[in-house]
C-alpha cells in the first residue's frame, strides 16, 4: 500500500509513522502469525527509503 503525507523532517516523519503504525497493528487483530512481519517503509519524496518499521511475530524457543 502506498499512501503519502509529507512532514517537515525526518524527527516529525518518524513520529507520525510510528503513531500510524501503532493505529494501524491495532486493526491486526490476532492476524499476525508466527514467523510473519509486519512492516512499514517511510520513504523521502524521491521516494528513498530513510527508515522501515518492522514487527515480527515468532515463536519463543
Amino acid at each position: 500500500m502506498r499512501t503519502g503525507e509529507e512532514r517537515p523532517d525526518s524527527h516529525a516523519a518518524r513520529k507520525e509513522a510510528t503513531v500510524m503504525a501503532g493505529k494501524m497493528l491495532q486493526d491486526v487483530d490476532g492476524k499476525l502469525k508466527p514467523g510473519h512481519d509486519w512492516q512499514m517503509e517511510v520513504t523521502d519524496e524521491l521516494s528513498k527509503p530513510l527508515f522501515r518499521l518492522v514487527i515480527s511475530a515468532r515463536r519463543p524457543r
